[in-house]
């Protein structure tokens, strides 16, 4: 093809033809622009077709990842209401003073209790530390990915001082003023465990140790724990609400662009 065009340009300079060389040579340039440009065109639609791809792939990652956040921090809110509601149950039975041993031990079992949000910050890291967040097109649920580390880490931050409280300070109070053996009859996990993994762990019935639960009761320190271990609830419940709208949100602008064969 190439010898043929030079050819022609070779038969035109000959025959003095100038005026119709430089409208073929014109003409030449024309089509090689026309051909890079097709090139190029074809180039970039490879680009967008592998960058679509791409974004698919990552967007069936990102599904899975906001799907077992979502749930986790419904896990933690659930667990954080119980513990809020046997606080105040607590609170209130003080100052009625109408209650049973059986009942004041279940209600201390939550004070005893709290919860871990585990998040799973994998494909939205990944995405993110990696600079291929514009292959995601949709720019709401690029604007949520980008803060969603800030709604994450405040659940988690919060969940933590939670759990450094309880272990640090409410703990070793009951462990001195309550017989906390009284509350083995309400952990259940290890009948979850058993259930779920086949092993064999024996519920240990031990007999309850009578205490003074009045003076516990009335114990103004004890009372004031009580109170923080409710504020802790009620605030780690009140994060994990906006971990589980923005969850919600990415994971509806996820659908919306997921394309199913």
């Amino acid at each position: 093809m190439i010898k043929f065009f030079r050819k022609i340009r070779y038969d035109l300079m000959n025959q003095n033809k100038t005026t119709k060389y430089f409208k073929y040579a014109i003409g030449e340039i024309i089509l090689v622009v026309i051909g890079i440009l097709m090139a190029l065109q074809i180039n970039n639609w490879n680009i967008n077709r592998q960058n679509r791809n791409n974004e698919q792939e990552i967007l069936k990652d990102l599904k899975v990842e906001f799907q077992e956040n979502f749930y986790d921090a419904e896990r933690i809110f659930v667990g954080n209401e119980d513990i809020y509601k046997a606080m105040s149950k607590i609170q209130e039975i003080t100052q009625s003073g109408q209650y049973n041993s059986r009942q004041l031990d279940s209600l201390l079992y939550f004070a005893f209790d709290w919860f871990d949000y585990t998040p799973k910050p994998g494909a939205s890291n990944n995405l993110i530390n990696s600079g291929n967040l514009n292959l995601i097109q949709n720019r709401d649920l690029r604007k949520l990915l980008t803060i969603w580390s800030g709604v994450d880490d405040e659940l988690d931050d919060d969940e933590k001082l939670a759990i450094q409280f309880s272990q640090d300070i409410l703990i070793p109070f009951l462990a001195e003023k309550y017989p906390i053996s009284n509350l083995e009859m309400f952990d259940n996990q290890a009948a979850f465990y058993s259930s779920k993994n086949g092993l064999n762990l024996i519920k240990n019935e031990v007999p309850r140790i009578p205490f003074d639960e009045k003076s516990l009761l009335n114990n103004l320190n004890f009372q004031s724990l009580i109170s923080a271990k409710k504020m802790h609830a009620r605030h780690n419940a009140m994060e994990c609400i906006d971990v589980i709208n923005t969850s919600s949100s990415i994971l509806e602008l996820i659908e919306k662009e997921l394309i199913y064969d």
